[in-house]
Order: structure tokens, then C-alpha cells, then sequence
């Protein structure tokens, strides 16, 4: 029997011993309360809702919104709670009372913190919004059109008054680039006065003349970080001034997207839940409630000790297991019989057991195959490094090279191994740009043009005019890298090696395919594992450490990508990267004369 069928049936006698004494005080209270609740928050949700999204303009956060929020539920006398999206509780007006927090309704308000357009910018736009290009006058703009305009230039005091004679995207832009630097200089005044910064105003110009007089230092400092943040003008005047290519509604457009730039800048949209608030005095209870209450406190004593009773060893036998994992027994297991959320647990702490041994078996794996790697080699030198000491071996330029080259060989392995390490822990640094993909495999394929006809291979590159993908140039270059070296590796002479770049729906597709022995189908599934390699001889031949391809799949993993790898042996073996492409128009370059 599950937990949850037995509270059902606990509440059952419990209420079946005490409704005859509580029934109609219950629902007479509980009546009057919900009612009461919706009526006051009928009567002050716009007021509540208004009052809470004016703060988080004025103040750019949430900080200190708990007193306005014990202010209003004292006033209304509802139980208010303010979370994020999220589900982070930010305030809760009966914590605030020093009370347990109530129940609240299911449906909140929702709160979007930002500055709206004023109502002349707004009417402006709806004017010009019959001017907009349409299809037509775009298609014979070209693919000029759809590149972003130029950043128009702003005042140089951007909490001065507006310029004249602008369009209203501009005036939008400046706007938002107002409401940001007003936030800056109060908060720099705030510095200054140890207090929380905050507008005069949720309204342009967002402080009044007095403080902008006094202001000084802060003013210039409140401007001169707005106007230097290039990117995010530059990001915002794309959204406002792209109202301007879509043929439809520009008034909306050009709201909608002012409140989303400001979004960026001010406090995180908060949803507002209303209840009823806590602390009903018991006064009005009588004595056949006063029975009520004693019978269903023995009930409910009564069930939970036959319920405690029932869980206490499925209990017991969970701690010791933990205690036994604890220390050190990871093959500890706990019996998971019944269908209980006892059983569900029991069953959790194997599946955390049996995976806490199985990473401590891929530990131990590990430290076997890095064992493994390093133990032969050094092997080969204490051998030689005896041998010269003892006489029996003679010195020779050649003799120090190969020794020079193994130690190098170790050295890159460890490398490897470092890398891998700090990408699997997440601590491998990635600075993400829109890249250009076919300039990267170009500028690859040349590099390992010298190596490939060394080695008799044919190298080329099949890439389009132009496909952007949002990555680290650096270590792209290094899965390009990897894969070329893998695949002029296990090349013959006379074969080939073919980088390409296709585009397909939303992903960029790179495709590395060679000519090579090729591997079989359990081969192709280890391919990505540590130290593994699909000939071990060729690849120590030419100093492959066997951890590449285990980089270059973290790599692309991390950065949004997938890899994967086919192969027939003795046809070659494709190894495929899927990049998430940067949304835009790719425009091939014209044909050359």
C-alpha cells in the first residue's frame, strides 16, 4: 500500500471522527475567508500589480521589494507572495508577519518590470506605419536590406532632452539609452549615500531636475558607460530599427521590441500570487469544536504511529546502507520490493550506488589505460638511458633523436590529457563569436596541405561562399585540426581526404571523409573512447596520443554540436560535425569572370 493511499485513508477516520463537531465552523471560516480574499483582490490587484512594477523599473532590482510588499498586504489584508519565472520565492508577505506562508492561488499576475514607450513616440509610429517597405521594394533593395542599418548618432548628454525631428526608432533608441543611464548615475549616487539607487520617475526623464543638477561626476560616469557599451546599441537599434523591413504592424512591432531591449536592463519579470492571509484568531471557536480538534489530534496521532511503524525498517535499512556506501562499499544495495515511494526510494539509492561504481570503475580504468600508455615507453628509456650508462649501448645522433621524439610523444600524451581532464570538469575556457565555417576548413586544409603531400595524399575542400557559426575559433581550429590529422593518418598514399561544408535546416554540417583503411562497425563504436586506437602501430608510428578524437567530441559537444563517425573497411571512414548555424541570410559571392 502506497504512502499516499494511507494518508488517504488516515485523513478518512480522522475526518469521519471529527466533522460532526468542526464540519460548519470550518466551512463558515473558510467561506468567509476566500471570499474576502477575492473581494480584496478584485478590489487591489491592478493597485498591487502596478505598485510592485513600478518598483522594479525605478530601481533597475528586487532588492528591498519585501517592504513594499508587507506594506500593500497590510493595507489590503492579502497574503501576497512575489516569485521569478522561475519559481524563486523573492518575498512572501506572511514569512515577512513571522508566519508559516499560506496557500495561494493558482493563477498569478504577471509582472514585466520595464520602461514603457511614451504615448507620442507610440503615435508617431502608428503614422508611419502605412510607409513601411513592402515585399516587393525589398526584393529590389537586394540583400542590402536586410543588413542591420548604421547605429545613428546620440547626444552626447543622454539624459538631456530629447533631440528633435528624429524617427521613432530613434527616439525609442534613445529612450532606452536614457533609462539606462538614469539607472547607472542613481546608482552611482547611491554609492555615494549608502542606499539603494532609484528613479525619480518610472516615466521619462526618470530624474527630476534637481538630482540631475547635483548629480556631477555620476551624470558623466551614467553617460559615458551607456554610450562606450557599443554591443548593446548596436543589438538594440537592430531590434528597433528592424521594425522598419517587416511590411507589418510598426507601432507593435516597435513596442514590442522596446520592451524586450529593456528587459535586458532592468529587474527579472516576477509573477504575483495572491492568497488568503494567515493568522485567523481562534475565538470564535465553540466547544464542539474544541471536541473536534482533540479527536482528530488522537486520530492523527494514532495514524502516524502505525504509519512510522510500518516505514521504520525500510528506514533503518536505507541509513545503513548509506553509512556502508559511505565508507567505501559501493556494491551495498538496498531491497526495492513494492511499488510504495519507500520502494521508488530504495530503488533511487541503487541506481546512485550502482553509479557511483561505475564511475569509480571508469576511474580506475583510467588510471590503467594512462598506466598503460606511459608504462612501455618509459620502459624503452630507462632501458636505453642503462644502456648508455653501462657502455652497452653506443651514443649516436640518432639514438638521442629517438629519445628526444619519445619524450615528445610523452609530453603531448600528458597534454592530452590535461586538456581532456579540464573539459570534462567544465573548466575548459570558450569565448564564442559568429565565425565564418568554410574560412576556418579553408585555412585548415591549407595548413595540412604540406603535411598531406608528404604523405601522397590528395587534400581538398568543398565549402560554400559563406555559412557563420556561433563558436570559439581557437578550439574549432583544433577539431579541424584533429580530424585532419586523423584522416591523412590512416591514409595510404594516392588516397584522398575531403573537407565539406553544407548547410541543413538550422545546423551547419562539416563532413571529413577519406579514402583510408576504414574501420569496422565495433570499431566505429569505440572510436571516440580514451586511448583507443584502430591501429596502434600506425598511430604510434606517427606520434598519435588516442585521446584527439575524445577531445574533439567534447569540444563539439560543448559548444551546442554533435560528432559522429562511419566507416567501411577498406572504403574509409566520414566523420560528421553539426554546428547550430547563426540565423541570417547566407549570400554566396558572385561568380568570378
Amino acid at each position: 500500500m502506497s504512502f499516499r493511499l494511507r494518508i488517504f485513508l488516515l485523513v478518512l477516520v480522522v475526518a469521519g471522527t471529527a466533522i460532526g463537531a468542526t464540519a460548519w465552523l470550518t466551512l463558515s471560516l473558510t467561506s468567509r475567508a476566500v471570499t474576502n480574499a477575492e473581494e480584496a483582490r478584485d478590489r487591489h490587484q491592478a493597485e498591487i500589480v502596478d505598485e510592485i512594477r513600478r518598483y522594479g523599473v525605478v530601481h533597475g532590482q528586487w532588492t528591498g521589494i519585501d517592504q513594499v510588499v508587507g506594506r500593500l498586504a497590510a493595507g489590503t489584508g492579502l497574503h501576497i507572495r512575489v516569485e521569478t519565472r522561475d519559481g524563486e520565492v523573492l518575498v512572501d508577505s506572511d514569512t515577512i508577519e513571522g508566519r508559516t506562508s499560506g496557500p495561494v492561488q493558482r493563477l498569478p499576475a504577471n509582472v514585466e518590470p520595464v520602461p514603457i514607450l511614451t504615448g507620442d513616440i507610440v503615435q508617431a509610429a502608428d503614422r508611419l506605419g502605412s510607409v513601411t517597405l513592402s515585399k516587393r521594394e525589398l526584393a529590389a533593395l537586394g540583400p542590402q536590406a536586410y543588413r542591420r542599418t548604421p547605429l545613428p548618432p546620440l547626444p552626447a548628454d543622454l539624459l538631456g532632452p530629447e533631440p528633435a525631428g528624429s524617427a521613432p526608432e530613434v527616439r525609442a533608441l534613445f529612450q532606452l539609452a536614457k533609462y539606462r543611464a538614469a539607472l547607472e548615475t542613481a546608482a552611482c549616487l547611491a554609492r555615494g549615500a549608502g542606499t539603494i539607487g532609484v528613479l525619480d520617475s518610472a516615466q521619462p526623464p526618470y530624474l527630476g531636475e534637481q538630482r540631475l543638477a547635483t548629480a556631477g561626476t555620476c551624470a558623466a560616469t551614467g553617460n559615458a558607460r551607456i554610450r562606450d557599451d557599443r554591443e548593446w546599441l548596436s543589438d538594440t537599434w537592430s531590434l528597433l530599427s528592424g521594425c522598419r523591413l517587416g511590411g507589418g504592424a510598426y507601432e507593435q512591432c516597435l513596442v514590442e521590441n522596446f520592451a524586450g531591449a529593456a528587459a535586458s536592463s532592468s529587474a527579472v519579470p516576477v509573477r504575483v500570487f495572491f492568497g488568503v492571509r494567515q493568522g485567523t484568531e481562534l475565538d470564535g471557536l465553540q466547544r464542539p469544536g474544541v471536541f473536534g480538534a482533540v479527536a482528530l489530534l488522537l486520530a492523527a496521532a494514532a495514524g502516524t504511529a502505525w504509519i512510522a511503524r510500518r516505514v521504520s525498517r525500510p528506514v533503518r535499512l536505507l541509513t545503513g546502507a548509506s553509512l556502508q556506501l559511505a565508507a567505501g562499499r559501493l556494491d551495498v544495495r538496498v531491497p526495492a520490493r513494492g511499488q510504495d515511494e519507500l520502494a521508488r526510494l530504495s530503488g533511487a539509492f541503487n541506481a546512485m550506488a550502482e553509479a557511483l561504481q561505475r564511475s569509480e570503475e571508469r576511474q580506475r580504468r583510467l588510471v590503467a589505460d594512462v598506466a598503460h600508455e606511459l608504462r612501455t615507453p618509459l620502459s624503452n628509456l630507462r632501458g636505453y638511458l642503462e644502456g648508455l650508462a653501462d657502455g652497452v649501448v653506443e651514443p649516436s645522433p640518432e639514438l638521442f633523436a629517438s629519445l628526444h621524439e619519445e619524450t615528445l610523444l610523452q609530453r603531448r600524451i600528458l597534454d592530452d590529457l590535461q586538456m581532456l581532464a579540464l573539459a570534462e570538469a567544465g573548466a575548459l575556457g570558450y569565448d564564442p563569436v559568429p565565425v565564418d565555417l568554410p574560412e576556418l576548413v579553408e585555412a585548415a586544409v591549407t595548413a595540412h596541405r604540406a603535411v598531406a603531400q608528404n604523405a601522397g595524399v590528395e587534400l581538398v575542400a568543398d565549402v560554400p561562399g559563406s555559412l557563420e557559426v556561433f563558436v570559439d575559433p581557437d578550439r574549432t581550429r583544433q577539431v579541424l585540426s584533429n580530424l585532419l590529422t586523423n584522416a591523412i593518418r590512416y591514409t595510404d598514399a594516392g588516397g584522398r581526404v575531403e573537407m565539406r561544408v553544407t548547410r541543413d535546416g538550422p545546423e551547419a554540417v562539416l563532413t571529413v571523409r577519406d579514402t583510408g583503411v576504414g574501420m569496422s562497425a565495433d570499431e566505429v563504436s569505440r572510436v571516440f573512447d580514451r586511448f583507443w586506437r584502430a591501429d596502434p602501430a600506425r598511430q604510434r608510428a606517427t606520434g598519435g596520443s588516442g585521446l584527439g578524437l575524445t577531445i574533439v567530441r567534447r569540444i563539439v559537444a560543448d559548444q551546442g554540436g554533435e560528432v559522429t563517425a562511419s566507416s567501411e573497411p577498406g572504403l574509409g571512414t566520414t566523420f560528421t560535425v553539426r554546428l547550430p548555424a547563426v540565423t541570417g541570410i547566407s549570400v554566396d559571392p558572385p561568380p568570378s569572370p
